[in-house]
């Protein structure tokens, strides 16, 4: 049996008029709601001691304890990145999750899901079918409200399945809950043809179901959390009383719009998001959100631990016959760290790591022989989610932390180019894979401004402020530079930029892995040197202080930003 677990952040209560939401008077009611969002492994990080969809079925049995009829959303990001989704386009996931009501083959009526942009990893037209083949595999109900897929000959959607919905409507605890979805354009695929604009899905949406008797409207969406903040003030009383959200990977619980709120919960279902949404006797509304940790004091589902179990056995065999290579092959060690390496997404997008410094020092040294002075990597390119402990570093262990291809190009760009660069990596500091590791250069970071500080290019003889008029070599991955992806915002890397071509590019992967075998057999040792130096973090700082901006402090702590 499962112990209750405890309130992790102080639950955010939301008290509407009656009348806003359509409730009707009567006896008091209360309709119960788990959600998660941005999964990625099917059995969960830190060794499948923390998160994982067997413990997400265990809380689910729990809940359902008390309240039969549990509603569960999924905000979206489950077929794509991971390791196994590269081999297996998803199946994995889809498969867990219909086995998450304890009945592989009937469908669920309780579980809805929705596109985020991952679940487009695959863009391109033919891929089409392999998404509509996962929607159509999945015992449980997809919502798509804002998008739509292109047409074949005969003018029907290219992604299309009898359980892919605009809408629902659901009652637990004798609350009606309608249901609709709204996801990012960041990501286009081909195949759809638009993603419709989110306020007036949300207006049109929230009418309709109104009129349908909701007496509680949620959207389950994969926005920025700015995006739902901003259409709970825009529409107020005539948009959604809750927003159920993915697409950042952190948990957040926040109040606009009359008192409507946006939860979020950890990635790969570190925690789930519970609410409670009370209807009192005269109609009126208040909804109370608390998070659950799941870790090693829930025990995961015997049956769905043995499923992942398997689906893990089988891609390390499929994944080593591919390779050529025996059975038992990503066990290989290919060298090992005597620290630990930190690359959980809320340090690995939000600061400088050991890790980020290793990584991006092989980036830049695939190109030093042609001059490359810096380099910079996505943080979202590093999946790992996950501290890696001083140790042997296995070949199963880096196809987690590179759940892409990554081919490095070399870049020409200017100062003033580069100041962009790093200024859209701090930009909304709430751990977004934009953040990046860099090696090369230093730069300061105040957490109140979006604006990178004292660009500073660490050179063999020192270090010294970046002009904006030079010219700088740098290595990044091509996605930052392809203007055909949304390239993580960094737009201003323009084609022309590039010198070398991705098709004859080294890969980062390929990069780190030779590092780690050449620096057997002592191992690394990777450091936080002070290449970003964040404003509150101790450690050192390499980043140079322009004349009138503050003084360097030996620990990068309490200096003065510009005013």
């Amino acid at each position: 049996m499962i112990a209750p677990r405890p309130v992790l952040a102080l639950g955010l209560l939301a008290a509407l008029a009656g009348t806003s939401v359509g409730a009707a008077p009567g006896e008091a009611r209360t309709a119960t709601i788990l959600m998660v969002n941005d999964t990625y492994r099917i059995g969960g990080v830190e060794g499948g001691q923390v998160g994982g969809i067997p413990r997400l079925r265990a809380l689910r049995q729990e809940l359902e304890r008390d309240a039969p009829d549990l509603l569960v959303l999924h905000a979206g990001d489950f077929l794509f990145p991971s390791s196994l989704s590269r081999r297996f386009g998803g199946a994995q996931m889809v498969d867990l999750l219909n086995r998450l009501d304890g009945d592989a083959e009937a469908f669920d009526p309780r579980l809805w899901v929705t596109f985020g942009n991952h679940e487009f990893d695959r863009d391109r037209m033919h891929n089409a079918r392999d998404l509509a083949a996962r929607i159509r595999e999945s015992q449980f109900t997809w919502l798509g409200t804002n998008i739509r897929f292109v047409q074949d000959e005969a003018g029907r959607p290219l992604v299309r399945a009898p359980n892919l919905q605009s809408a629902a409507l659901a009652t637990s605890g004798g609350v009606r809950v309608g249901l609709f979805s709204i996801t990012t354009d960041v990501h286009p695929p081909e195949y759809v043809e638009t993603f419709e604009r989110a306020n007036e899905v949300a207006l049109r949406m929230t009418a309709l179901l109104r009129q349908q008797g909701a007496d509680l409207v949620v959207a389950l969406t994969h926005f920025r959390v700015q995006e739902d903040l901003a259409l709970l003030e825009t529409l107020g009383s005539r948009g959604p009383d809750l927003i159920i959200g993915g697409h950042e990977h952190d948990r957040q619980v926040h109040q606009a719009g009359g008192h409507r709120l946006v939860i979020k919960a950890d990635a790969d279902a570190r925690t789930a998001g519970l609410i409670r949404a009370h209807l009192d006797h005269d109609g009126g509304l208040r909804i109370d959100t608390e998070f659950r940790i799941l870790d090693a004091a829930i025990e995961p589902d015997p049956g769905l631990q043995a499923r992942v179990q398997e689906w893990e056995e089988r891609f390390r065999q499929e994944t080593c016959r591919t390779l050529g290579a025996p059975d038992g092959c990503l066990a290989e060690p290919l060298g090992r760290s005597r620290v630990p390496l930190i690359a959980e997404e809320l340090s690995i997008r939000r600061f400088e790591t050991n890790l980020g410094n290793f990584v991006a020092d092989q980036a830049l040294a695939a190109f030093r022989d042609q001059g490359a002075q810096i380099a910079f990597v996505n943080s979202g390119s590093l999946r790992l989610n996950e501290d890696l402990p001083a140790g042997i570093v296995t070949r199963e262990r880096l196809l987690d932390l590179f759940a892409y291809p990554s081919p490095l190009v070399l870049l020409r760009l200017d100062g003033a180019t580069l100041q962009r660069i790093v200024d859209r990596a701090v930009r909304d500091w709430t751990g977004n894979g934009w953040w990046l590791q860099i090696a090369g250069f230093a730069f300061r970071h105040d957490p109140s401004s979006e604006r990178a500080l004292d660009l500073t290019l660490l050179t063999p003889q020192g270090p010294r402020p970046v002009r904006p008029d030079e010219t700088l070599l740098a290595v990044t991955p091509h996605y930052l530079a392809d203007p055909s992806r949304d390239q993580d915002g960094y737009t201003m890397i323009e084609p022309a930029a590039l010198l070398t071509s991705p098709k004859q590019a080294p890969d980062l992967r390929d990069r780190v892995a030779a590092a780690l075998g050449d620096a057997e057999p002592e191992g690394i040792a990777p450091t936080r040197e002070g290449r970003i130096c964040t404003r509150g973090q101790e450690g050192p700082c390499l980043a140079l202080t322009a004349p009138g901006l503050g003084h360097p402090e030996e620990t990068g702590v309490g200096w003065r930003p510009a005013p």
